[in-house]
C-alpha cells in the first residue's frame, strides 16, 4: 500500500461527487441558467455566451419591433417568445447542454452562431457561487 493511497482515493471520490453535485445543481436550478441566457444575455444586452454583440436586426424587423414596443437597439431574439420559451437545459455527468426545440432554431444558430445558446463565463461564475458552492458545502458538511 502506497503512502498516498488514501489521499488519491479521496480525490477520486471527491471528483465523482463534484460532478454529481454540479449535475444535480444544474437540474435543480436549470431555470436560473435559462434566465441568464434568455434575459441577462439576450434580452438585456443582446450578446451571446462569449459576450459578442449579436448582429443587428434588418430594417423591416426594426419597424415591426417598434410597432410592438420592443427594443430595437439590440438583438434580443424575443420577437414571438417561441424561441426563448423552447430553450431547455440538460445536465449530464461531464457537461450540460442548452438547446431549443423550435423548428427554426437551426436558422437562428446559423445566423447568430452556436454561442447564442451558451451561458457566459461571468453568468456561469455567478451561478457557481450562488447555487453550486452552497450545494457542494451541504453535501460535504462544510456548513
Amino acid at each position: 500500500m502506497g503512502i498516498f493511497d488514501e489521499q488519491i482515493a479521496f480525490v477520486d471520490q471527491f471528483e465523482i461527487g463534484l460532478r454529481s453535485v454540479l449535475q444535480d445543481t444544474i437540474r435543480q436550478f436549470d431555470f436560473v441558467v435559462k434566465d441568464y441566457v434568455v434575459n441577462k444575455q439576450l434580452f438585456q444586452k443582446g450578446i451571446d455566451g462569449d459576450g459578442e454583440r449579436l448582429p443587428g436586426y434588418k430594417r423591416t424587423t426594426i419597424r415591426i419591433k417598434q410597432r410592438k414596443g420592443q427594443p430595437v437597439d439590440r438583438t434580443t431574439l424575443h420577437d414571438t417568445e417561441k424561441f426563448v420559451e423552447s430553450i431547455t437545459i440538460d445536465a449530464f455527468d461531464d457537461r450540460f447542454e442548452i438547446e431549443s426545440s423550435v423548428s427554426y432554431d437551426k436558422y437562428i444558430v446559423k445566423r447568430y452562431g452556436r454561442n447564442v445558446l451558451k451561458v457566459s463565463d461571468e453568468n456561469f461564475g455567478e451561478f457557481l457561487n450562488i447555487y453550486f458552492l452552497p450545494n457542494l458545502k451541504t453535501r460535504y458538511g462544510f456548513n
